[in-house]
């Protein structure tokens, strides 16, 4: 199974979140992900103007765990809960004494920070998509009290690592986690309340103070993320960026990259070669055997057939390459956890297709209208085509991480669009409205649609989402999802 989240990162990117659910039953799970971007064909962008190095230099993608789903009301529930798994860790650690074990307490204190974010997250969402006042107000009151007693236990820890043996190495890895928790409660109680809106006014006095409360723990720690409206929050902003790498980086694989197909491609790109030095070794042998040697027709043969054994190896070359690229991907990237055991591989194919090679089924969910006809089709659109393959071990996943439920990999791709805003017309232009004594000026904002259909093939089904991206020359304008 495949879920997905397509969403504007910023003005020039948008992000498609790919989230592959493991099937633990199985020894490999597959996934087939095919993406078509259809392009006004005024935007500029086809095969000679947009090559596939520039294609992988405007997506960045990495692939991550899925963060393991707790509840937040049973974060320190026994056996279960991260933070109760982190105290049992920092017992041992501090009874044994042994500074060697400290790598493994990071390890169960970052995945204990990234379930409490994700947890503080979940609950908010849940909570909000209710209606009833008095399952508001329940939800609001568990995630106060969860919150409280998450944030006292954890600080509690202090006093056991707080000894000269591990202090040092420790100590300021802790400190991270505690202004980490502490702008994580911020963040979402802010949320909680933006979204609740007026619907439990009764509870937002309790929300306020969880947030004074946090407000005034890292003013008396010296940590320096306080939000201030007379200064730019530049430090604020840049210890909340580091303190959530710092927290999830625990998820992130590491991979490696390699172009697939090398040695076949050498070995096609020799034959190449031997096929034009036959053709130039025969024109001379042939000349040689008819004129003689050192001759006037000898030494024209040879400049002629050099010449043409240079265009034979680079035209024998380019249909090689092109045959290859029906068969192998552009390049193959193996995914590992932090302890080099392979997991997984991600394979990745980018091209310019034409309309009439692409399957009908796609073609019919673009399903363009009338006005799109008119806008596109008197010039033609450019299709551009990415697929993406998984395979991942779900058994090697689960023995790296016995600890914790990893039910899932997610799957990040950030897409820049600045290359397609380049040929695009002033976002703003002038339209003219009547009014009560004449007519006047006003402007209207000129878009393109660009149109993308994704394919999603698992071993058990096949389904496809077609998203409408609007742009303008100033960047993206929404993301819509066609039904």
């Amino acid at each position: 199974m495949i879920e997905e989240n397509i969403e504007i990162h910023d003005k020039y990117q948008f992000e498609i979140k790919l989230a592959y659910k493991l099937d633990k039953t199985k020894k490999q799970n597959h996934y087939n992900i095919e993406t078509y971007l259809f392009l006004p064909i005024n935007l500029g962008i086809n095969k000679y103007t947009y090559k596939k190095d520039q294609f992988y230099t405007d997506i960045h993608s990495y692939i991550r765990l899925k963060t393991p789903e707790v509840p937040l009301k049973n974060i320190d529930k026994e056996g279960i809960g991260p933070l109760y798994k982190l105290k049992k860790v920092t017992k041992n650690l501090v009874e044994q004494g042994n500074p060697k074990n400290i790598s493994k307490w990071e390890y169960y204190l970052k995945m204990f920070l990234s379930i409490f974010r994700k947890a503080l997250r979940d609950h908010v969402l849940f909570t909000v998509q209710k209606n009833q006042k008095e399952e508001l107000i329940q939800l609001v009151d568990e995630y106060v009290k969860s919150v409280k007693e998450i944030s006292k236990i954890y600080r509690e820890i202090r006093r056991e690592i707080n000894i000269p043996t591990l202090s040092e190495n420790i100590f300021p890895l802790y400190l991270m986690g505690d202004e980490f928790i502490s702008l994580s409660i911020e963040d979402f109680t802010y949320e909680l309340m933006e979204r609740l809106g007026e619907r439990v006014k009764e509870c937002k006095k309790a929300l306020l103070d969880i947030i004074k409360d946090e407000l005034g723990y890292r003013e008396r720690q010296g940590f320096p993320s306080i939000p201030d409206e007379k200064r730019d929050n530049e430090t604020y902003l840049f210890r909340k960026g580091v303190l959530k790498k710092f927290a999830s980086s625990v998820l992130f694989l590491d991979t490696h990259y390699e172009k697939e197909g090398k040695v076949i491609e050498q070995l096609l790109y020799s034959f190449a070669a031997g096929v034009a030095m036959v053709f130039a070794t025969l024109v001379a042998f042939y000349t040689q055997k008819k004129y003689g040697q050192y001759t006037f027709p000898l030494f024209i043969a040879l400049v002629i057939s050099y010449m043409f054994k240079d265009r034979i190896k680079e035209l024998t070359r380019l249909y090689f390459s092109k045959k290859l690229r029906k068969y192998f991907f552009d390049h193959k990237t193996e995914i590992f956890v932090p302890r080099e055991k392979k997991i997984g591989i991600c394979r990745e194919r980018f091209a310019f297709v034409k309309e009439q090679n692409i399957n009908p089924e796609i073609l019919k969910i673009r399903n363009r209208d009338r006005f799109t006809n008119i806008e596109n089709d008197l010039l033609g659109e450019k299709i551009i085509y990415y697929r993406k393959f998984i395979k991942l071990y779900p058994k090697d996943i689960e023995k790296n991480y016995q600890e914790y439920d990893i039910n899932g990999i997610d799957d990040i791709i950030r897409f820049n669009i600045t290359p397609f805003l380049k040929r695009m017309d002033d976002p703003q232009k002038p339209l003219y409205i009547l009014t009560g004594n004449g007519y006047k000026k006003i402007w209207g904002q000129r878009v393109y649609h660009v149109n993308m259909i994704i394919k999603f093939t698992t071993e058990k089904d096949t389904r496809y989402k077609r998203f409408r991206i609007i742009l303008t020359r100033e960047g993206l304008k929404r993301i819509e999802e066609v039904l």
